[in-house]
């Protein structure tokens, strides 16, 4: 008995005297960052895009240590694929520190030009963004520490789907107003599908007109695929003899520059309502679809009259009884 209590307390000798070689031989910022806080269960919302940047807040649930309590402040840098995609720092005021685990929101501006293709690449190979992360959170007895802690985070970053106008279909042309119906193909890049819940668009032929429209339903854009939309406007005709004349003389190719918003509704746990703002140009041709217009409106006036010319000899014809 008394020998089997002395080798217990031998064998818990020796591991105090490793426990001590271990403590007195690690540094202590990486023994520290051992017993950092946990983050996960990121979610993105907030998020607005246009053609140069991406804002959003990101959301990290972060679970408290053994040894670390709530988080008082952030320094971050994420990265894609070897590339830096977003830094900063956020200090966490008393009423943002409640709440166990505690829910942090993180403030991320990102070049959009940069990330767009990172996401295709992303979504494609299922890379995970690079943290390299620096926690200040108070540990009893010792006051604030700083958790330097490097992980791999499973974030979805939104990106701007690309948008093609294929087709412009004149409804009708007035000598000041033209109506039409424009298809566009959106190429969604994401690896979500999302809604589109709103969409307004100008689309301004520089001497000619501008035309104001937006979708008149929701559409469903899956994710990963082209997706066609159709968008109706109506257009205030700048100068309406000459625009019309040059049009059925030669101007054949009508070139545009088109602004939309977006509002984009994510069908995804992690993803939250996005704002898009975009700028396209391009040319489309639309003499063939004027002239077919006129001839139809020449040929229902034509058939108007001679209606009314039957009408008038019927009318005679009847008084002659």
């Amino acid at each position: 008995m008394k020998k089997g209590l002395k080798i217990g307390l031998l064998v818990l000798l020796g591991l105090v005297i490793v426990a001590g070689v271990v403590l007195a031989t690690t540094p202590t910022r990486k023994l520290l960052s051992l017993f950092a806080p946990k983050i996960d269960r990121l979610r993105i919302t907030d998020t607005r895009i246009n053609e140069e940047t991406v804002t959003m807040n990101v959301l990290a649930r972060v679970e408290p240590s053994l040894l670390s309590g709530f988080v008082d402040s952030m320094v971050y840098k994420l990265s894609l694929f070897g590339t830096k995609i977003a830094e900063g720092q956020k200090s966490f005021e008393r009423a943002e520190r409640q709440g166990n685990p505690q829910t942090l929101k993180l403030p991320m501006t990102m070049n959009h030009n940069v990330t767009r293709e990172l996401v295709r690449r992303q979504v494609q190979e299922g890379e995970k963004v690079k943290a390299q992360l620096q926690i200040f959170s108070d540990v009893p007895l010792l006051g604030q520490r700083r958790f330097l802690v490097d992980t791999d985070l499973d974030m979805v970053i939104p990106a701007l789907p690309g948008a093609e106008v294929t087709n412009l279909t004149i409804t009708d042309f007035g000598l000041d107003e033209m109506e039409m119906v424009m298809t566009m193909h959106l190429d969604n890049p994401n690896e979500f599908d999302f809604y589109i819940r709103d969409m307004d668009m100008t689309l301004h032929f520089p001497e000619k007109m501008t035309s104001v429209g937006g979708t008149v339903k929701d559409y469903l854009v899956k994710a990963r695929s082209v997706t066609p939309i159709q968008i109706a406007a109506t257009s205030d005709v700048k100068k309406p003899l000459k625009t019309t004349v040059k049009t059925l003389t030669g101007d054949h190719t009508w070139p545009y520059s088109m602004k939309t918003h977006m509002v984009l509704e994510p069908k995804s746990d992690v993803v939250g309502r996005v704002e898009m703002d975009a700028v396209k140009t391009g040319k489309i041709n639309v003499v063939h679809q004027v002239k077919k217009i006129m001839e139809t409106k020449k040929e229902e006036k034509k058939a108007e009259k001679e209606e009314k010319k039957q009408a008038k000899e019927a009318e005679k014809a009847t008084k002659a009884r």
